[in-house]
């Protein structure tokens, strides 16, 4: 067989390891390897039992037992390096090599060191007699330390430490080294060398395992067990070589029996030696074993805690070719709780409410978005979001549009939706709320004598203020006005409704919520502020509650008065209103302190036309007509920053996630973290003042003279124009996940124009 065929054959055959698989001490024994591991066998078992058994009575083996004993340790091939074992000179030796193996044996832990044996520690034998020393078999000895030997005494006497005849009996018997052949039993009749003589080499060779433990009364002979005995004879190379192999199979079990003899380097360069003489295909069978066997599945093995949050790292295009990998891994992705953590994550939804809600209908929502019914119903409204978010920032994307006209030439002055209704207020007195899904007018409000400049709404029950001085609730299902609130004394120009909300922990650990029911605050030209009960709307209430005077409605609660100047922007969460206005200062309220005023924010220059709250981190945000804004803590009444860089009026602000946005008449809109002040980026493009804006933390909605825009968050840059047909204003603008609806409008003449709500729908299914 030519080189190149042998090659191809036998690949292996002339490469080199990449492992380390030379032949290491190649004229060690072979007995070496073995002994080694048995001393570590034995021990940790000896540990073990003395830790168990401090004292131990046993009795000595047989004279032949230690004959057999002396023979397999004789010679010049123990396994431990004597060179490196220090002097055992104060080492006493019994009367037979056996009874020093026990002692050795039950105490091997205490002088193994790093792979070697050290000698024992200094030991005391003692007997009580002459005959106890000369008895063969009967002689039992008490062991009574883990690290000396402080007595042995016989079963009917106690020690005598005095009789020196003994001691000296004793001392001469066994001064030799107890593994050397004497004159007459040595074969050679070798002499005993000085190197033997050696104390080092009195040590004896300690049993394959330790000595088994008898009580004080039994005097029966103690033997090896037939199991250990059996093992030194199994592992013994004289052993295994005795039977020549006459099959294939028996031959392979010799070769798997004798490499035991080899250390583990030696293994390694065996084992490459028969794959440099392996074929190609059987190597190439075991190279799929061996990866299939190292192959770990670094998901599936660790704690599911873990897992799951090792999985909060990836996006949603990792998760999903993660997805990929294997079954276990689909199963594992497939997890209703990674894909809500992700939702959340990626600001697609952020309020737990909304997610149960949207999960209501699962059924709906794998019909609509997902062709994989075993996905879970979390991952598929994921995708739903996802794929809604990406269709507002595709330009090519053209959303389903509903353009409504009835407002004539009238301003809209307000504007709320949901996914049922669209409300507005104008400043022609009345309300309109229209169909979200067809454009249709569903109900007109009519009541106020003037015009609509605030309003909002939470479930059924809408709330007005008006240009008549007077705050109306109505019912939006039957479209009665159930209350009228009177007391203010000029323009309604602001409103909020606060919502119940925990705002810290009590003495006890429990949360404290504030308020206990939902409350309207009104702000006007008067300079005041009123805090009302937020009435709870009746269907069956066909009449209006109305009370002439302010201190004879039960609904109010309290009026808050120190603004010298109209009140133009109101923000409240909890227990906390900030109020921005005219008279260029922003107050602090406390409704837990009785609507007292703890603080008056002091630092513009001009009109406070827009205010924001944070209550988590105790700050507020202002916005004026000195072009800045201000960031302040309204729990100590600190201004914090000053964030500057607009060139006019900053109108609006709106707080979400932190990030601030903040919209000025110089036509630009900037994004801010709220907690750092820092700006994240300018927005350029509008070519007139910001009539309105509304942003979700991942979109901003802008709108100005003849122009709607839509922006990134995230990237801070211009992502496309929702609008390209508008031709007079836009009055205002809000948006939701799925749509947006803006109040613009469009221009006839130049003496004419007319008013349009434009909806405009981003979340068809994806299958129909």
């Amino acid at each position: 067989m030519d080189k190149k065929s042998k090659l191809f054959k036998y690949p292996l055959s002339e490469e080199t390891a990449k492992f380390e698989y030379r032949l290491l001490n190649p004229n060690g024994k072979l007995s070496d390897i073995w002994l080694h591991e048995e001393y570590q066998k034995l021990s940790l078992s000896a540990i073990d039992k003395v830790s168990q058994q401090p004292s131990v009575v046993t009795t000595a083996p047989s004279q032949p037992h230690r004959e057999n004993s002396r023979k397999r340790n004789a010679g010049d091939d123990d396994v431990y390096d004597q060179k490196n074992m220090p002097s055992c000179d104060d080492t006493a030796s019994s009367d037979t090599d056996c009874q020093s193996q026990v002692s050795s044996t039950a105490h091997l832990h205490s002088y193994r060191s790093n792979g070697l044996v050290e000698p024992p520690s200094k030991r005391r034998l003692t007997t009580t007699n002459e005959t106890s020393l000369s008895s063969a078999g009967a002689t039992t000895f008490q062991i009574e330390s883990p690290g000396s030997i402080s007595a042995i005494t016989t079963n009917n006497s106690t020690t005598s430490a005095g009789d020196s005849n003994n001691s000296n009996s004793f001392s001469d018997q066994h001064s030799r080294h107890p593994r050397t052949p004497n004159a007459m039993n040595s074969p050679t009749h070798t002499p005993i060398s000085d190197i033997e003589e050696d104390p080092i080499q009195q040590l004896p060779l300690p049993s394959p395992s330790a000595s088994p433990i008898q009580s004080d009364t039994e005097n029966e002979h103690v033997t090896a067990p037939d199991s250990l005995q059996g093992k030194a004879n199994l592992d013994s190379i004289e052993n295994v070589m005795s039977n020549e192999p006459t099959t294939q199979s028996e031959l392979v079990d010799l070769v798997t029996k004798l490499s035991g003899f080899l250390s583990e380097a030696n293994q390694n360069h065996l084992v490459f030696k028969l794959l440099q003489k392996t074929t190609r295909p059987t190597l190439s069978t075991f190279n799929n074993l061996i990866n299939n066997s190292l192959k770990r599945d670094i998901l599936s093995n660790v704690p599911f805690e873990v897992t799951m949050k090792i999985l909060s790292y990836l996006d949603y295009k990792t998760l999903l070719s993660v997805a990929q990998v294997c079954k276990k891994w689909f199963d594992i992705i497939n997890n209703p709780d990674t894909w809500i953590k992700l939702l959340k994550r990626d600001k697609l939804i952020t309020d737990d409410a909304v997610i149960k809600y949207e999960l209501q209908y699962p059924d709906q929502l794998l019909r609509e978005w997902s062709t994989l019914p075993e996905i879970n119903s979390a991952q598929v409204l994921y995708k739903k979001r996802k794929i809604i978010v990406n269709r507002w920032m595709d330009p090519k994307f053209k959303p389903h549009r509903i353009s409504v006209s009835g407002h004539g030439n009238k301003v809209v002055t307000c504007l709320q939706h949901d996914d049922e209704k669209v409300v507005t207020g104008v400043d022609d007195k009345c309300i309109l709320i229209y169909s979200t899904q067809t454009g249709q007018l569903m109900k007109v409000l009519e009541g106020h004598e003037g015009g609509v400049w605030a309003l909002k709404y939470t479930g059924n029950t809408l709330v007005t203020g008006s240009t008549d001085r007077t705050v109306r609730v109505w019912n939006m299902k039957t479209g009665q006005c159930t209350h009228i609130f009177r007391g203010h004394t000029s323009t309604i120009r602001c409103l909020d409704i606060i919502h119940p909300a925990v705002i810290g922990k009590n003495q006890d650990g429990e949360d404290i919520v504030f308020p206990e029911y939902p409350l309207l605050i009104t702000g006007s030209r008067d300079h005041n502020i009123h805090v009302w009960k937020l009435p709870v709307v009746d269907d069956s209430q066909d009449y209006i509650e109305t009370f002439e005077g302010e201190f004879d409605n039960p609904y109010l609660i309290a009026v808050l008065s120190g603004h010298t100047q109209s009140v133009r922007s109101i923000s409240g969460y909890g227990n906390i209103i900030i109020s921005g206005s005219y008279d260029s200062t922003v107050r602090v309220w406390d409704l837990l302190d009785d609507g007292h005023c703890t603080h008056v924010l002091q630092g513009h220059l001009d009109r406070v036309y827009s205010t924001a709250i944070d209550f988590h981190s105790k700050t507020c945000f202002s916005g004026s007509m000195d072009s800045n804004i201000n960031v302040w803590n309204f729990e100590t009444g600190e201004l914090k920053k000053v964030l500057v860089g607009h060139a006019s009026l900053v109108g609006l602000l709106d707080l979400v996630d932190d990030v601030l946005v903040s919209a000025a008449a110089d036509a630009t809109l900037r994004i801010w973290d709220a907690k750092t002040g820092e700006l994240r980026s300018k927005l350029k493009g509008h070519g007139a003042a910001i009539t309105c804006f509304e942003h979700d933390g991942l979109r901003v909605v802008s709108g100005s003279e003849k122009m709607l825009k839509l922006w990134n968050v995230e990237k801070g840059t211009f992502a496309r124009d929702l609008l390209s047909d508008v031709t007079g204003g836009i009055w205002q603008v809000r948006f939701d996940y799925k749509r947006c609806v803006a109040a613009v409008q469009r221009i006839i003449n130049e003496d004419e124009g007319e008013t349009f709500i434009e909806i405009l729908d981003f979340s068809q299914p994806l299958l129909q």
